[in-house]
């Protein structure tokens, strides 16, 4: 665990607030605490997968005063372990620019100037949504393989297995319906929120690291496996 996640103590209603290429505005940070909410602020470089495994936020505000390629891009680090909203605010953002966040994990684009009320109700909408997305006591067992989505963890012959967010996120998607195919789009669907382009091949590689923590062969997958042309299928191969 790294210093700066020591250092982050997440309770209910933790925001990590981002600043990129602008400086601190006192009343978002004024209204945000007054609200009620615990707030991490955070530059861009502290931004990494170790960061969101020892502590989740229950959602990422990215403020910032005029976005690039470069910095909308940082909500697709995010996304590599987080799977919680994340909001994006700006002083100003063309269209194109507020599209490449969306699809790049951003759950909403907000321009300034918006008054401090209509943004605390849209991070309430945010909360509420994710909230109500959730999975709650359900775990699904394939032979030695055991996936529990209310408390995010996976065990595989008696072993705990660390995931990152957004490979916990797959293997639910897959584990959700078990034993049936879920196509590409489909997995890119649940991760990205967005359609796939069909050259992304971040799916295939999260797959190869999910086989390899969890011990699957990949030439003979026991429970993780490829239909080519059709997608992938989570289900238990019984090894004699």
């Amino acid at each position: 665990m790294t210093e700066l996640s020591r250092r982050l103590v997440t309770t209910d209603k933790t925001i990590f607030l981002v600043n990129i290429n602008s400086s601190l505005d006192p009343s978002l940070l004024k209204n945000l605490q007054h609200e009620g909410y615990v707030v991490q602020q955070l530059a861009k470089d502290q931004l990494n997968i170790d960061l969101f495994s020892t502590c989740s936020p229950d959602l990422v505000l990215i403020d910032m005063v005029s976005p690039s390629m470069e910095t909308v891009s940082v909500c697709r680090n995010i996304r590599e372990g987080y799977s919680g909203p994340v909001l994006i605010f700006s002083e100003e953002a063309g269209e194109m620019l507020q599209v490449l966040g969306l699809e790049m994990g951003a759950d909403d684009f907000l321009i300034r100037p918006l008054s401090p009320p209509l943004l605390l109700a849209k991070i309430r909408a945010l909360l509420r949504r994710n909230l109500a997305t959730q999975t709650y006591e359900k775990i699904v067992q394939l032979g030695e393989l055991k996936i529990d989505a209310t408390r995010r963890e996976v065990n595989c012959c008696g072993k705990d297995i660390l995931l990152t967010a957004r490979e916990f996120d797959l293997l639910w998607c897959l584990a959700e319906k078990a034993r049936t195919i879920i196509s590409r789009d489909e997995i890119h669907q649940a991760l990205y929120r967005s359609e796939y382009n069909g050259f992304d091949r971040s799916i295939d590689m999260y797959i190869s690291r999910i086989r390899q923590k969890i011990g699957d062969d990949p030439q003979n997958p026991r429970y993780l496996k490829t239909i080519r042309g059709a997608g992938y299928l989570l289900v238990e191969n019984i090894v004699n």
